[in-house]
């Protein structure tokens, strides 16, 4: 078998199992509207929890209440826990994720968009870093959305997985090996952003008002190999208008802390994951903007 056959039986494999992904989050969405659990009143909003995630969640929620956290705190956290969910086309391939990032890299620093950028809605500050060859950067994104150092960020991150009934033992006694190997899960991001400030989860849809009201937002999307078994933590920092088309600037912390990516709202549809996490400073405070190496 040759190599080029061997890379396109890989790419079916990755298609089939995130296929197979999609048909069982149908199923599940089917059997919690039209089971038992469909007669009792919920949220719109608030998504089908499996028995790991109620682990988890109520792991974190006991973690800080053990940490002493206000009450405004554990609510805001707890919502934001219970809000987590998929977002973005469960329909794309690696083939469409990989085409879509070509895209946006190859657009680079567009000088209309660059313009429309700076006269749309959001913050502009420079990044945390650049990312290595660690899978760090869900510290990269937090650091890059509140303004603060890489170093403040991954210490506060390191502490948490220590801390964390939620993780394993092995995992617990070396936490900086699971941010370097593994990076943060959505539970974790969304406790580390409420230490540092106020965290809400927002829906794709919302992105953009979330942006023009000052707040950035942290989102999962597909890497740029097109491998959906992974994912990469990026900021959306500021929205726009182009060619009748939302649009939206993106730091990400393997293009540096000055270099910003433009995407379009239906580019960013293809590569999304999840919903996103929208932070901002504690009342009273603002972010000090660091230029810090951050991890290298």
């Amino acid at each position: 078998m040759g190599a080029a056959e061997q890379a396109w039986l890989s790419q079916e494999a990755q298609d089939y199992v995130h296929a197979a992904k999609v048909f069982k989050s149908d199923v599940d969405k089917f059997s919690a509207l039209n089971g038992p659990a469909a007669k009792q009143p919920c949220s719109e909003s608030t998504p089908t929890l499996n028995p790991e995630s109620v682990r988890v969640i109520n792991a974190i929620n006991a973690l800080a209440n053990k940490l002493g956290w206000s009450a405004d705190k554990l609510a805001r956290l707890d919502t934001a826990l219970h809000k987590l969910s998929s977002d973005g086309d469960p329909n794309s391939t690696g083939v469409q994720i990989r085409s879509t990032w070509q895209g946006i890299i190859a657009r680079g620093q567009d000088a209309d968009l660059v313009r429309e950028a700076s006269e749309g809605g959001g913050l502009g500050f420079p990044g945390a870093g650049t990312q290595t060859v660690n899978n760090d950067c869900t510290v990269f994104a937090l650091a890059n959305a509140a303004g603060l150092p890489y170093g403040a960020v991954a210490a506060r991150a390191t502490e948490l997985i220590h801390q964390g009934d939620w993780r394993g033992t092995d995992e617990r006694a070396n936490p900086q090996a699971v941010i370097e190997r593994h990076g943060l899960n959505g539970g974790e991001v969304v406790m580390l952003a409420e230490a540092f400030g106020q965290v809400e989860v927002v829906p794709s849809s919302d992105f953009a008002k979330t942006l023009h009201a000052g707040r950035p937002v942290m989102i999962n999307v597909i890497p740029a190999d097109g491998n959906m078994q992974r994912g990469h933590e990026v900021v959306l920092t500021k929205t726009f208008q182009h060619r009748g088309e939302t649009w939206f600037e993106m730091m990400d912390s393997n293009q540096g802390p000055q270099r910003r990516l433009f995407l379009s709202s239906s580019e960013l549809n293809t590569m999304l994951q999840e919903n996103g996490v929208a932070y901002r400073p504690n009342p009273g405070t603002t972010p000090k903007l660091f230029r810090d190496s951050g991890g290298s």
